[in-house]
């Protein structure tokens, strides 16, 4: 069983024209855009994953967990039932945003199977209140510093929380924490690569694996600084694990509105840093299929300008079918096994 339940369709429909919502749209009008320029990316395959075949679906629960710096964090979790295939995502909202905004692209992934957790952020949402003592503070958004912001996606933070309670699942053979997705959303895609790279910075050990789960991210409507942190100095660290096809890079799906200006110039030149490396464009089906591993993908008649936009549920369908797809060719296709990660 698979997080999604179709095959992939035809590589070479991919690379003849990106099929969206219906529209055939030529790589020439692409190449025009400019999506076509940046070493190694390509067109992201059609958004046409066939809705997943009924199921049992286990009703999503709040929950509470706390950060090591005692933020109180507020997330929803979605869980599985396909056990240790279950592919798990981690879905971050953007700036003033909330788990609500992806509330409904979480369940959309859950009835394919996937094993979804939402949070709310430190300030913001739920997770506004940090421990000290027995007493509590508040987290105030307008004035949350740099270091509010580093601490999402460090050691001590909420990032490291959300993988604690992972880690607990798959060690109960609940999901596979070795096939881990990211998708974050402006804010949230900034956190999501900070989050890959200090995931992948681990030592290895004889006795024991350390971190390297993130295996796919999906960055929607990115940029490339926020309030201090950088997606750009976080490739920095790792550049191998985010600029190459190398069999221990990340597999990268950007997704960005076509009709936000703004949004698509950052999104081109964040791909054009991951492409950089990367090797000529493949245009053998089993090579898209095996190597290729960083795919843009400009949403038809939206600007996907804030969180909002995704609340919308013909907007999250869309984004949920390229999701989807991405999903099911580079983390449920692939022989990643499971393997129990208590000390």
């Amino acid at each position: 069983m698979s997080c999604s339940k179709s095959g992939c369709p035809s590589v070479r429909c991919w690379i003849r024209s990106l099929v969206i919502c219906g529209l055939a749209l030529p790589l020439a009008a692409l190449a025009a855009m400019g999506l076509l320029n940046s070493g190694a990316v390509s067109a992201y395959p059609p958004a046409n994953a066939p809705a997943p075949a009924a199921q049992e679906i286990i009703k999503p629960e709040d929950i509470e967990l706390e950060t090591t710096d005692h933020v109180q964090l507020n997330a929803t979790y979605y869980a599985s039932n396909l056990g240790k295939e279950a592919v798990p995502i981690v879905m971050l909202h953007g700036w003033k945003g909330s788990r609500a905004d992806l509330a409904s692209l979480a369940l959309q992934m859950q009835a394919r199977g996937c094993a979804v957790i939402v949070p709310d952020l430190r300030g913001h949402g739920d997770s506004t209140q940090v421990k000290v003592g027995d007493a509590t503070r508040s987290i105030e958004q307008a004035t949350m510093k740099k270091t509010d912001f580093a601490a999402m996606a460090s050691a001590t933070g909420d990032m490291e929380a959300i993988n604690k309670f992972l880690m607990d699942k798959n060690n109960a053979g609940e999901l596979n924490i070795n096939k881990l997705c990211v998708v974050g959303y402006e804010m949230g895609a900034v956190v999501a690569v900070n989050w890959a790279a200090f995931d992948w910075s681990w030592p290895d050990l004889v006795t024991m694996k350390q971190g390297k789960d993130v295996k796919a991210l999906v960055l929607i409507s990115p940029t490339s600084n926020f309030h201090g942190l950088g997606i750009n100095e976080a490739i920095a660290k790792k550049p191998n694990l985010f600029k190459t096809d190398d069999n221990d890079s990340l597999s990268v799906l950007i997704i960005v509105g076509d009709k936000n200006l703004k949004a698509m110039g950052e999104a081109k030149q964040i791909n054009q840093i991951l492409g950089s490396k990367r090797a000529k464009p493949y245009t053998e089906e089993k090579d898209i299929k095996e190597k290729q591993k960083l795919f843009f993908y400009p949403l038809p008649d939206t600007s996907l300008e804030s969180g909002e936009t995704l609340k919308d549920p013909a907007v999250s369908t869309d984004v949920e079918k390229v999701i989807a797809q991405f999903v099911e060719l580079r983390l449920t296709s692939k022989k990643i096994p499971w393997t129990s990660r208590k000390q």
